[in-house]
């Protein structure tokens, strides 16, 4: 499958940045990543890497969650990162771009995050063992599972994975699982993803765009739905943290 992720981003995250705030999804993951964050030792972190960081909202969160470590969000979008740099600001946060991710083999971290990234990767194996490299300790990503709709190479995917596939690529770079969701049955998935799907949000304005009030309102109401009505142990959004053995 042919898919340009650097043309598709560069082109869009301008307007896709009010989705990454206030839309369901987003701001569910980051509340799945702040349950994975309670399973941290924060003490031990003096350096966090967000790979794939994107306009940044959710590596600011990581900033604001451990204020004492120096968090780097990477991105090979100079778009996404111009992004970053004009929504977020904190002393211990940095957006940078690096279209080969070469801080990956010149620091190490305590922990390496890498959000809705290896998706969109072409060798997503060599990509994932140079982020386990490159931490001391821990590493937490998410992905999407399961069935993959229509529009999703629109958006750049090029896979979903399969259950237990990439804790067993984890297990083999080193890291024993400590914990993980796969999350959001019904209401993320079938029922939003599906919706996503008949309403083409690769291409159309449903989640584009600045939000107002009546979209942050529908937004807010099926983020309400993700976290308290649907399983955290069912469904098809991974988020998992995992620690080095």
């Amino acid at each position: 499958m042919e898919v340009d992720n650097k043309s598709i981003y560069d082109a869009n995250w301008e307007r896709w940045s009010d989705q990454k705030i206030f839309g369901p999804a987003s701001r569910w993951l980051r509340w799945l990543v702040a349950q994975n964050l309670e399973h941290v030792d924060a003490a031990t972190v003096a350096d966090v890497i967000d790979v794939g960081c994107g306009q940044g909202a959710t590596t600011m969160m990581l900033a604001e969650r451990l204020p004492d470590a120096r968090v780097v969000g990477i991105d090979f979008s100079d778009s996404g990162i111009a992004v970053a740099n004009r929504n977020y600001a904190r002393a211990n946060l940095s957006f940078h771009a690096d279209q080969t991710s070469d801080r990956l083999d010149l620091e190490r971290y305590d922990l390496a995050t890498c959000f809705e990234v290896l998706e969109h990767v072409d060798d997503w194996t060599g990509f994932l063992q140079r982020i386990c490299g490159a931490s001391r300790r821990y590493v937490m990503l998410s992905f999407p599972t399961g069935r993959m709709r229509a529009f999703e190479p629109s958006v750049g995917h090029l896979r979903n994975f399969a259950r237990g596939q990439v804790e067993a690529a984890m297990s083999s770079n080193g890291y024993r699982t400590k914990n993980v969701f796969y999350a959001g049955f019904p209401f993320y998935s079938p029922i939003y993803r599906d919706m996503c799907n008949l309403l083409n949000v690769g291409t159309g304005d449903f989640a584009s765009g600045r939000y107002g009030f009546a979209q942050k309102s529908v937004a807010a109401l099926l983020f309400v739905s993700f976290r308290y009505l649907s399983s955290r142990h069912r469904g098809d959004q991974f988020c998992g943290l995992f620690e080095r053995k």
